[in-house]
């Protein structure tokens, strides 16, 4: 039986007991017999008496040591230790030692190794048959402190084991190994939950320790490992900046700058934001500190690697075109100083969430206050932030040979052997937006990122702040409701929007939106361990397949030096500046997708051991949902979703298997032809997918799976279960894991159809039923070809009085040639921006959209220049042919952008309610200054609102049949417009999508906007509604290849 089994009670209510800890921790009343020893600010003793007072439960005691862990608190060797201070300072407190002074109790505590003793007589004493709670809290409090180890996972044997091998540090590693495998999160791994025997309660008891030790672990993993590194260094008479610590010595320069109080960054520019950060820190203030200076420190670095090396891109082509554009791995000056800001702020809360979590009205007031107070005072904020940055940018410094900066030496002057240069490792510089605008970025100089980038610890520092959760999240209560998120500590606003005033003025119930957010956040979900030890193999062999980036970077062909300029001709120098650029951008990219690329893995590994993952939803002013943690999740690309699986099986009964089938066939996008082909495709290529699934990674099957253009892990998963359930004695009977997907037919335009019965459109799009499905990206393709074959074999007069007009049609008409020679008319250099279309796409956004792809085809092959050109080109004659094609759908869109302007005209947001009951207000002001209000941005409103207003109806959508698939009791979950659930419960969900299109379009849904905005722009005349089609939306039922 574990340790606590006999002790842990069910009627116990932790909240409650942080509650009181936190009134009494608050209290100016501090016990006498800790005066004189330093601890009077230290709410230890207040926390004894109390419970002293009050009597302590073992359960309680737990949760009181677990809602206490933070960066000031359990973090490290160096927390241990103070822990362990405490302690002596009860015994000098009851009589069993003599006064003595705190540095002297150190000094003995350190020399006598009274740490390892005093562990060890607590495990003695609990072995013994004393379960007093001081004993429990003690041995609880030492052993998370220390080693991250939950006192329930240690029977007493492995308790006796440890006392046998003197609780050496290696030993405990050893058993901590054994409890959690490799994950740095205390999550037990199967082999160690069967030998646990605790009951149901006392189970969920301590998987929200579980979930509240991984909630405090961002910062405070970070603050314990680099306070142990320093203690190691320390103890081994090694300095602490290394090759591999670069960010470890900024960060200690940084601690003491903001701890010495005679500091020069307190006169001068910028004096009066470094006296605040120093009084926040308790440097200048006597009554003690709010925040640690190395948590300071820590978010202040840990915050600005984590933006130069994880970017939050909100599209996928946002990476591609700063690589193209020469901005890979610069961050605005202005993002680093306000996300620093935010994020001392958001410390600053949890640390008082922490203290309030027990009061729950206290702890709301306490919110709105805090949310209150950052959003009065930004500018504060950003002032904060900005001097922690300033900061940064003067201690992060660090030698590096001098061949690693050639830039620093020429021919006259050049390096000597063995020389170093001191290199400022964070560069600021302006870099020029537009004609006019110039903005401050930030960036890391090349050879210092090498450097980092080999550092290993450097994921476990920039780990995202929310991670996936080990228990169902809270149920949202939204507007004002309560404290927001679905977290236990950190408060997330229910709207993910920048512009928070605004979410919170709406007046409306949100409950039915809430309602879904908590079912998709509840779906629990796990880590496929066969395609995690997959990737992580051919990581380390380097191979390169399926999205791995490549772990070593390319050599860079040199550009042409003076000489070969001189003996070249134009061509040869040409290509060489060719080879040059396309390799740098190829070194841009593996720099960009490495770091995302590992901390997937990392979070994978991390909970690997989970039974159950968890990930929390919100949503956007659109009514958008999205997971909270970022990187690993079911809407990331396919590295994310190949390592997820749903957390339960379910046997494919007589269906699952075709639907199996399918959604392989679809990963190889054969989604062009009928189901049926769909799975005779799949059973023609049965031999190979055994043999795959059999050897993976020999050379000819890595070809074969990764040649999946939609996911090639996902295919390989599936590809698993295929095999097993081909040599399954009874194939329905197999439980199947995976999700199946059930994917939109370019699902803005379907709503567009639909919003004005546009039957062509609807055809284009399988509204209407068809034998097979109808591809529109072929169809576009396909109208774009004759325009550019009728470009091309063009003829010309020329005319003298119009001599430009025939330079233009001549160069136009060699652009179409160069088309067909290089042979770029392919539907994926269309697809996407047919694909976004129906959400606004710009002339820029098409551009950008066809030269990206276009560049994979033949990046290689032509100058940048020339191949901006050939994509400004073709870009306009897809958009015009996409008019040509859905006529209908450019109606809407024209009078949206009427009215936008009418509501530009008032300087009033586009407003609308979704046919879901949910508020949508378009967020795109102005800022004037900081302080000031703003103006809509017109630009935006009148741009924005067309795409945004379909992603809203999508919203909708696909809320509709989340609604229907919980009350039929089957698994949910969705990318926006594709749409998830096991193998054998397809044909629900298929019932489920049709069934919520028609009844969302049943009603007027153009007619219910015109009246809102009639009542919104009051007495003015909003343009009449476009004349709609004639399209039976109820044939949609019966459409096999809506979602398919």
């Amino acid at each position: 039986m574990g340790l606590l089994a006999s002790t842990l009670t069910c009627a116990s209510d932790w909240v409650q007991v942080a509650g009181a800890i936190a009134f009494f921790g608050k209290t100016k009343a501090q016990p006498k017999q800790f005066s004189g020893f330093g601890w009077e600010q230290t709410p230890d003793g207040l926390i004894l008496r109390w419970l002293n007072q009050y009597g302590r439960d073992p359960l309680r005691l737990c949760m009181i040591n677990m809602i206490r862990v933070g960066p000031g608190g359990a973090a490290g060797a160096i927390a241990f230790f103070g822990r362990t201070k405490a302690a002596v300072l009860r015994e000098v407190e009851s009589g069993e030692r003599e006064s003595q002074s705190v540095s002297s109790l150190c000094g003995q505590l350190k020399n006598s190794g009274y740490t390892q003793d005093y562990l060890a007589q607590q495990i003695r004493n609990y072995l013994a048959g004393e379960s007093r709670n001081q004993v429990l809290e003690a041995l609880d409090l030492r052993l998370l402190a220390c080693h991250h180890v939950l006192l329930e996972d240690l029977s007493e044997d492995l308790l006796e084991e440890l006392l046998e091998k003197q609780l050496a540090d290696d030993e405990l590693s050893r058993v901590r190994k054994q409890l959690y495998g490799d994950s740095s999160l205390p999550v037990l791994t199967a082999e160690a939950r069967q030998k646990r025997v605790i009951s149901s309660v006392e189970e969920k008891n301590s998987t929200k320790r579980r979930q509240l030790i991984i909630e405090r672990i961002a910062v405070d993993a970070a603050l314990r490992e680099y306070r142990e590194s320093q203690r190691q260094q320390e103890g081994s008479g090694r300095g602490s900046i290394g090759s591999q610590r670069l960010w470890k010595a900024w960060v200690n320069d940084l601690t003491q700058i903001l701890m010495d109080p005679q500091s020069s960054y307190a006169r001068g520019r910028g004096a009066k934001s470094f006296k605040a950060l120093q009084k926040l820190c308790g440097t200048l203030e006597s009554q003690g500190p709010e925040m640690d200076p190395q948590v300071l420190a820590l978010i202040a670095c840990q915050t600005t690697l984590n933006l130069l090396f994880l970017p939050n891109y909100r599209h996928k082509d946002d990476a591609q075109r700063d690589v193209q554009d020469g901005r890979f791995g610069e961050v605005r000056w202005v993002t680093v100083c306000s996300t620093i800001g935010e994020m001392v702020q958001m410390e600053r809360m949890a640390m008082d969430s922490t203290s309030l979590k027990g009061d729950r009205d206290r702890r709301n007031m306490m919110f709105r206050r805090l949310r209150k107070a950052a959003s009065q005072d930004v500018v504060k904020t950003v002032q904060l932030g900005a001097a922690l940055a300033e900061l940064l940018l003067s201690c992060a410094k660090v030698e590096v040979p001098a061949e690693q900066v050639p830039e620093k030496f020429n021919a006259e002057n050049p390096p000597k052997p063995g020389q170093k240069v001191l290199l400022e490792a964070l560069q600021h510089r302006l870099r020029r937006e537009g004609k006019r605008k110039h903005v401050g970025v930030i960036s890391l100089h090349p050879a210092v990122r090498s450097m980092l980038e080999s550092d290993e610890d450097l994921m476990r520092f920039i780990q995202p702040k929310h991670k996936p959760m080990i228990i169902p999240p809270d149920p949202w209560r939204p507007c004002g409701l309560g404290p927001q998120g679905p977290y236990l500590i950190h408060p997330v606003e229910f709207v993910r929007t920048t512009d928070q005033k605004m979410t919170c003025l709406r007046s409306y119930n949100p409950t039915r939106v809430a309602g879904v957010m908590d079912f998709l956040g509840r779906m629990p979900w796990k880590i496929n361990r066969r395609i995690l030890d997959l990737m992580e193999h051919v990581k380390s062999e380097d191979l390169a397949v399926a999205d791995v980036p490549q772990q070593k970077d390319p050599e860079v062909p040199p550009l042409p030096t003076t000489h070969e300029e001189l003996i070249l001709s134009d061509q040869e120098l040409k290509e060489m500046r060719m080879r040059h650029f396309n390799a740098r951008k190829v070194v841009q990219t593996l720099q960009s997708e490495r770091p995302t690329f590992d901390l997937k893995l990392q979070v994978a590994k991390e909970f690997l051991n989970a039974e159950q993952v968890y990930f929390p939803q919100n949503v956007d002013f659109r009514g958008r949902s999205y997971p909270i943690p970022p990187h690993l999740n079911h809407i990331g690309d396919d590295v994310s979703r190949g390592l997820l699986m749903f957390a339960e099986g379910k046997a494919l009964g007589p269906d699952g298997l075709f639907w199996l089938k399918v959604n392989l066939a679809n990963l190889f996008g054969k989604n062009k032809v009928s189901l049926a082909d769909r799975a005779a495709w799949v059973d023609a290529q049965k031999e190979t997918i055994l043999q795959v699934a059999k050897d993976p990674l020999n050379e000819e099957n890595i070809k074969w799976w990764s040649s999946a253009d939609d996911g090639p892990w996902q295919a390989l998963a599936r590809c698993f279960e295929l095999e097993e359930v081909w040599s399954s004695s009874a194939p329905e009977e197999y439980k199947s894991y995976l999700p199946v997907h059930m994917d939109g037919s370019c699902n803005g335009l379907q709503h567009y159809a639909a919003l004005g019965r546009d039957i062509e459109g609807g055809q284009a799009v399988n509204l209407v039923p068809a034998e097979k499905p109808q591809d529109v990206y072929t169809f576009v393709l396909n109208v774009v070809k004759k325009k550019v074959h009728a470009q091309a074999t063009a003829e010309l007069e020329e005319e003298s009085t119009d001599s430009g007009r025939y330079a233009t049609e001549e160069r136009k008409k060699q652009l179409a040639q160069r088309l067909i020679e290089l042979d770029v008319l392919q539907r994926k250099v269309v697809k996407q921006t047919v694909m976004t279309i129906c959400y606004g796409v710009t002339n820029i956004g098409a551009f950008r959209q066809v030269q990206s792809h276009m560049g994979d085809f033949v990046g290689d092959k032509v100058e940048t220049a020339e191949l901006k050109e050939l994509s400004r080109y073709l870009s306009g004659l897809v958009l015009a042919s996409i008019g040509d094609v859905f006529a209908g759908a450019k109606k809407i869109q024209d009078w949206f952008k009427l009215v936008t302007k009418m509501f530009n005209g008032v300087q009033a947001p586009v407003a609308w309610i979704s046919p879901l009951g949910f508020s949508c207000s378009q967020p795109y002001r102005k800022a004037e200054t900081v302080r000031m209000a703003s103006k809509r941005q017109s630009g935006r409103q009148s741009s924005g609102f067309p795409p945004n207003f379909v992603h809203s109806l999508d919203a909708t959508h696909m809320m509709m049949v989340a609604e229907r698939c919980q009350k039929q009791g089957i698994y949910f979950a969705a990318v926006h417009d594709s749409f998830w659930t096991h193998a054998s419960d397809v044909p629900l969900l298929n019932e489920s999508i049709r069934e919520a299109f028609v009844e969302l379009y049943e009603k007027p849904v153009l007619q219910e906007v015109y009246e809102d905005f009639c009542v919104h722009l009051g007495g003015q005349k909003v343009p009449p509604l476009p004349e709609p089609g004639k399209l039976d939306i109820s044939v949609v039922k019966n459409s096999t290849y809506l979602f398919s």
